[in-house]
């Protein structure tokens, strides 16, 4: 029986770079002879539900729906999470592959209380998707973060909530996952360096 892959969380607002800089540790995990694959919440590959729920949250017009709420979106959200932990996550890590992951559950929270969702709601979607997680952690999760967003479209007061949630949500998560905060202030090579040297340190130590 293979050994339980690693999962490898990329999280932090959008804007922040974390896409970019979880591809290049894919590539560089690969270079190193690691069986390691880049997936993304809600996901992005042709004929996924995770594919058609981004489609649906950016553009409702295009399926006939005028508009959609908040609480509808992360459901419509939590709904391609569990499609995906279930046929490609879940089986990949049972045959020894490393995920590298963009996006967590954590997006749902901090983007669910930027919005306007009711905390209960969101502790309800997300109960659900752990449960479908069966007990499965990160090995390490990375939040990365920048002084400013790298879009034009995210305001200053935006992104200052955001970065708010999600420090908030980090110092409560610590006591359960290997958290790393991530400055993406340098140049891209050192930062993955940074990346690669962590995962390497913690693939070689303890897991849950």
């Amino acid at each position: 029986m293979s050994e339980l892959g690693k999962l490898i969380v990329f999280e932090g607002p959008d804007g922040a770079g974390k896409t970019t800089l979880a591809s290049l540790l894919v590539k560089t995990l690969q270079a190193d002879g690691v069986d390691c694959e880049y997936h993304s919440f809600p996901g992005r590959s042709q004929g996924t539900l995770g594919q058609l729920v981004y489609d649906v949250h950016h553009e409702p017009e295009r399926f006939g729906v005028e508009s959609i709420s908040p609480a509808s979106v992360q459901v419509l959200h939590i709904a391609a999470h569990l499609e995906a932990i279930e046929r490609r996550i879940l089986p990949a890590l049972a045959s020894g592959r490393w995920i590298v992951l963009d996006r967590f559950w954590w997006s749902t929270w901090v983007y669910g209380l930027i919005y306007g969702v009711q905390r209960n709601s969101l502790e309800a979607m997300i109960n659900l998707e752990l449960i479908h997680w069966q007990g499965v952690v990160p090995t390490i999760a990375f939040l990365i973060m920048a002084e400013t967003p790298m879009r034009d479209s995210i305001t200053s007061s935006e992104w200052n909530d955001l970065c708010r949630i999600y420090h908030e949500l980090i110092e409560k998560e610590r006591n359960r996952h290997d958290i790393q905060i991530i400055r993406n202030n340098a140049p891209l090579d050192d930062i993955v360096a940074q990346l690669h040297h962590a995962v390497t340190r913690r693939s070689n130590g303890p897991f849950e």
